[in-house]
């Protein structure tokens, strides 16, 4: 069996990004006012039920309260949340102010990657150990 090649850190980085926007993305129509199934979501997300559930497991190891509205058969985030320590850009002057909210922004979101991928690596853990 050929030896596999380490995949460019550039490659890498561009599948956590398209990882992270697609949770975002996800996270943004179940707080909106449209009614999410796993299957609508799968379709407007371009990807299988299966991966629905795991970005839903994900949500919820972040803290996100979401649950399954049974009267309406949709997902859902409690009303009210928002995610503590992260300020909103909107209620501070564009001074330098600005640019510090910012910074703490992408260094928030930088937090979550990271913290993403160490979920990710741990499912792939579990699977590869379950699958043996």
């Amino acid at each position: 069996m050929p030896k596999k090649t380490a995949r460019p850190e550039s490659d890498r980085r561009v599948r956590q990004s398209e990882r992270l926007a697609k949770l975002l993305r996800l996270l943004h129509l179940i707080m909106g006012k449209g009614k999410w199934d796993a299957d609508g979501l799968a379709q407007e997300l371009e990807c299988s039920r299966r991966t629905i559930f795991r970005m839903l497991q994900t949500l919820s190891m972040a803290g996100v309260p979401w649950y399954l509205d049974a009267d309406i058969k949709a997902y859902r985030v409690r009303p009210g949340f928002k995610f503590s320590g992260i300020e909103t850009i909107s209620s501070v002057p564009v001074t330098s102010q600005a640019s510090s909210a910012t910074q703490k922004l992408l260094d928030d979101g930088e937090r979550f990657a990271k913290s993403l991928e160490l979920f990710l690596e741990s499912i792939r853990k579990l699977s590869n150990e379950n699958s043996k």
